[in-house]
């Protein structure tokens, strides 16, 4: 073979992209994925014999038509909501993680340790996940340990690690599946089954570990507390009726969605995000005092209406907002006259039989779409972003995950409810958990995406957070899948898409705290410390060879 052959490196580089979409979810083959690297390493390993200079460079072009293939495979059907938004996720998005392979390629040029090659590498991607979690143009989609969001079973201590130490694993059996061989023919001392014996222990161990883990969490699950829930999948479609039909319009089909399963003994109905679509004043709804003839209150007549029925009810209802200010509360706030700021909010509300009583704003915004990002440097896009559908400002957030109080039998509950992608967020849910949510909720509008891959990808990514926190998750969703999901991350009822329908669940409050729900992402903290070392160990490599001669 001709190593030197550009279509041999592009074919290596296409392949990894090939095994990473075949292994991921949806209808994937997930335990694949424990290969997908081992083309790259190959092609590394090409690249550097090759000698030339500029390794960060030449990696770049060796590894991103990998990325750009997963990226494209995995994610088009972003392209149903706005086409150009999905050509910005792929290409940007590949290129991001393009970048740490090659800054990983670049230090193994100076770097010939395999074990400390292995660590550098690991460690670059889980911090870059990490940050890629938790910046302006944060993207969750592709962080590799959620791969195993349809074989929940395999990952059960995703409850410690979360679903960075499921891509810790994944790359570290790629690589003692690649290099191992390589030892052993470098090391003939060593006795070749030890190496063999490695792997397999990578490889295996955890799943067992998982299995077991399985077994003790379904005997530790509390069924002392039932809660009766209602979940309500409305089906609106978004892109003709969402805006056309008025809030009251909005109510009444949630009503008649639910039917007869609210009953004297319902403790919770779940709507999906942006049930109630036009705006609602805060300070209106939070003081009952809606305005006679102002459709976008009149819908609460109706609710106030079925709760004088079943006091006992509580909804959890999919609101878009709006706050009023006399002063600027925050850096998104909009002055619209003298002494007088609004933010708009993507909504939870919290609404029973005292009216609202509590609400939580999304956090984590959708980056083009909510939140105009770094906006001191890209501000001047903001006329580009309405024509494509975005916002040229971003909505208000909360600064808490707050949950919602609500009796059952004497006893106070707490939900916490996550909306939108904030479900496919680990830690942003634990924290849910950590300000007392005995169960998860996850309201969301799916139907953005027409029937692809996307909203089962955002389906299953609810069932991580399950294990993560060891919660039922209730899950509404407008026209995607809505359902109920155990703490093990088992799917216990599921919606059809584009039905029109409602679940009724009976789950059960937990109190246990899990330790990734306590500590969130510390792995990412331990990598972003040997990122740093492994960066300057591989800086300081040929500062000190040359001192040496």
């Amino acid at each position: 073979m001709n190593k030197n052959k550009w279509y041999i490196k592009l074919s290596l580089s296409v392949l990894t992209g090939l095994i990473l979409s075949l292994a991921w979810y949806v209808r994937g083959v997930a335990f694949i994925i424990m290969l997908a690297f081992v083309p790259l390493f190959w092609l590394s390993d090409i690249s550097l014999k090759e000698g030339k200079r500029n390794a960060f460079g030449r990696g770049i072009l060796l590894f991103y038509p990998a990325f750009f293939v997963f990226n494209l495979i995995t994610t088009y059907w972003i392209a149903y909501c706005t086409l150009p938004g999905a050509a910005a996720a792929v290409i940007l998005n590949a290129l991001l993680i393009t970048l740490v392979f090659a800054a990983w390629h670049a230090c193994r040029k100076q770097v010939e340790n395999r074990v400390l090659q292995a660590v550098m590498l690991i460690s670059f991607v889980v911090a870059f996940e990490y940050l890629h979690l938790n910046w302006d143009l944060t993207w969750p989609w592709l962080v590799l340990g959620n791969v195993f969001a349809q074989t929940p079973g395999l990952v059960q201590w995703y409850s410690i690690t979360g679903t960075l130490g499921g891509t810790a694993w994944i790359l570290l059996c790629n690589f003692l599946v690649y290099w191992e061989p390589l030892t052993k023919r470098e090391r003939e001392k060593r006795p070749r089954k030890y190496g063999s014996i490695l792997t397999i222990c990578c490889l295996v161990l955890p799943m067992l570990i998982s299995l077991l883990m399985y077994e003790l969490a379904e005997r530790k699950i509390d069924r002392s507390i039932p809660i009766e829930a209602v979940i309500v999948q409305q089906n609106t479609d978004p892109w003709v009726e969402e805006y056309s039909l008025t809030n009251e319009q909005e109510v009444q089909r949630l009503l008649e969605v639910a039917g007869s399963n609210i009953d004297e003994k319902t403790n919770l109905v779940i709507t999906p995000e942006s049930a109630i679509a036009h705006s609602i004043e805060m300070n209106t709804l939070r003081q009952h005092s809606f305005l006679e003839g102002d459709t976008r209150y009149e819908g609460f007549a109706i609710l106030d209406s079925v709760i004088g029925r079943y006091p006992n009810v509580n909804f959890v209802l999919g609101l878009s907002t709006i706050g009023i200010y006399d002063h600027k509360v925050s850096p998104v706030s909009q002055e619209v006259a003298p002494d007088k700021f609004v933010e708009w909010y993507n909504t939870a509300g919290f609404y029973n039989k005292n009216g609202l009583v509590n609400y939580y704003h999304k956090s984590r915004l959708v980056p083009g779409v909510e939140k105009m990002p770094f906006p001191k440097v890209f501000g001047f896009l903001g006329k580009v972003l309405i024509e494509l559908g975005g916002s040229n400002s971003s909505l208000g957030t909360d600064t808490a995950q707050r949950t919602f109080a609500f009796d059952v039998d004497g006893r106070t509950l707490r939900v916490g409810t996550g909306i939108c992608y904030e479900s496919v967020y680990g830690e942003l849910m634990g924290r849910f958990v950590k300000n007392g949510a005995n169960i998860l909720s996850v309201i969301t509008n799916d139907s953005w995406w027409d029937d692809s891959p996307g909203h089962r990808q955002h389906f299953d990514m609810s069932r991580l957070r399950a294990i993560e926190t060891r919660r039922y998750v209730l899950r509404a969703a407008n026209g995607g899948f809505s359902g109920v999901i155990n703490p093990l991350g088992d799917v216990l009822e599921k919606t059809n898409y584009n039905e029109r329908t409602a679940l009724h669940a009976k789950v059960y409050a937990q109190d246990r705290m899990t330790f990734y729900a306590k500590h969130g992402d510390y792995l990412a903290v331990i990598a972003i410390f040997f990122a740093i070392f492994g960066i300057l160990y591989a800086l300081s490599v040929p500062v000190f060879r040359k001192l040496r001669h």
